[in-house]
């Protein structure tokens, strides 16, 4: 069986997510009362991130003379990697290289793509400052703030699980006084962006491509390879014990089953562009648009080591419906894929299975290459779509596969049936559509127990409290 049976989750994903922030807000309170010495956190895969407009201290700071540091009692003070992200409203027409238009977004400013540099340089009010969770410590017994800042600026970040508000954690934030790197000689991910034609703003192809890219993120527990725009065509996970085979064929986006009237490839042959290409001490940033009659569409991939947010902004006309999914590689042969509804999974062996249906919250894969756990969700402002789950493992599929290889290797993820309201850019249209997907990388043996937290833990983010470090 091919197709889940039709549901709309959508609604049962808010409720959960509203009931987390419900619970989380009277009891930030007692999370601030009551700090240990030391982190709490369990989260360590996870990111924080907040805005220049919540650390009022750091404003008109330069990016790069903002660092950050944890306190526990046998180090004392330890700085950590923290990561300033410069945000601006792009406008599409110059992103294209071309005269501004109407279109015009919050994006991340790149002075490397046309999208250009943020028009102010110091830290402001939309910029985005992230550091990773299991950097956070305690709070010190009394103040203090660490050598080499400008103690004026010290910013307490709290940081609070809302699954559980008693684990808890501490970052501060500063101006540096002297020389201090706020990658803190750390480099969780590397992205190199390379485009095959050579530098981005000359020889790049925007009203028609293909733009072929060797371009490649780096961690130590993954590795994830794109060939052009929206052609990411390789996964290899490296965590402990896993083997870092390419489990990758593709990761797909068709209209239907077989439909090749509109996929990855032809999004790639026609136009479009970058809005960011960025690597940073703590986090990666690629984000670009164009799909051939949306070239306003937009995805959107944040690196981190252990972990990738996906965020798909559908803007386009009408249309029939989408699929997002992947397809995975021959040397995929062998895991179990398994998701909420069928938690014991199946075999990914070419042979058709039969699974429980119902449209999957997690989604994983497992087995000696490695544990990949999949959390996806989708928003809109506009009634509910319908949706099906998608999975086929079938050697000899009875579809046309548009692109990658021949074969369907436990090809999974989630479908709309319905019709689709245009969902352009204002003012042409006023719909919105989000898709979004986390992704984890994993050391094998991953259980559905797990697969569920990760599952939680994408709809319940990290909470902050955030308060002046002051005498």
């Amino acid at each position: 069986m091919r197709l889940f049976d039709t549901e709309t989750p959508t609604s049962a994903r808010r409720w959960r997510a509203g009931l987390a922030a419900l619970v989380v807000v009277p009891l930030l309170g007692l999370a601030a009362c009551a700090p240990g010495p030391t982190s709490r956190l369990l989260r360590p895969v996870d990111p924080v991130v907040i805005t220049g407009a919540s650390v009022a201290a750091l404003a008109g700071s330069a990016p790069g003379e903002i660092v950050a540091f944890s306190y526990n009692p046998t180090d004392t003070w330890k700085q950590i990697p923290v990561q300033v992200d410069e945000r601006k409203i792009v406008n599409f027409g110059t992103t294209y290289g071309g005269s501004a238009n109407s279109v015009n977004i919050p994006g991340y400013a790149d002075p490397n793509t046309y999208a250009g540099a943020d028009p102010d340089p110091l830290l402001d009010a939309d910029d985005e400052i992230a550091f990773m969770a299991r950097d956070a410590g305690g709070r010190p017994p009394a103040y203090s703030v660490p050598a080499g800042v400008v103690a004026s600026t010290g910013v307490q970040v709290q940081v609070v699980d809302p699954l559980n508000v008693y684990q808890t954690g501490a970052v501060y934030l500063f101006r540096r006084s002297g020389s201090l790197s706020p990658g803190a000689g750390k480099d969780y991910v590397g992205y190199q962006f390379i485009l095959n034609s050579g530098d981005y703003k000359t020889t790049y192809k925007f009203a028609d491509g293909p733009n072929p890219e060797n371009s490649t993120i780096t961690t130590p527990y993954y590795q994830h390879h794109f060939s052009d725009r929206w052609a990411s065509d390789s996964i290899k996970i490296t965590a402990p014990g896993a083997s870092g085979v390419d489990i990758l064929d593709r990761h797909k986006n068709l209209f239907a089953p077989g439909n090749c009237g509109r996929s990855e490839n032809t999004f790639n042959d026609a136009e479009g562009a970058f809005i960011v290409n960025k690597d940073g001490p703590v986090r990666a940033i690629r984000s670009y648009i164009g799909a051939n009659s949306g070239p306003n569409t937009q995805r959107e991939h944040v690196f981190y080591e252990q972990r990738e947010d996906v965020r798909t902004f559908l803007r386009v006309h009408t249309i029939p419906g989408i699929m997002d999914f992947f397809d995975y590689s021959a040397a995929a042969l062998g895991m179990t894929y398994s998701n909420n509804h069928n938690p014991a999974g199946v075999t990914i062996d070419g042979v058709p299975d039969t699974l429980t249906p119902g449209t999957p919250t997690w989604e994983k894969v497992d087995g000696p290459q490695g544990a990949l756990t999949q959390v996806s969700s989708f928003t809109t402002n506009f009634a509910t779509p319908t949706t099906v789950g998608y999975y086929l493992d079938d050697s000899t599929p009875p579809e046309t596969q548009c692109t990658g290889d021949a074969f369907a290797y436990g090809s999974s993820g989630s479908r709309i049936t319905s019709g689709l309201p245009c969902t352009d850019s204002p003012p042409t249209c006023t719909n919105v559509l989000r898709g979004d997907r986390v992704m984890y990388f994993e050391s094998p043996g991953r259980t559905a127990a797990e697969a569920q937290l990760a599952s939680d833990r994408t709809a319940g983010p990290l909470t902050t409290l955030i308060t002046a470090w002051a005498p």
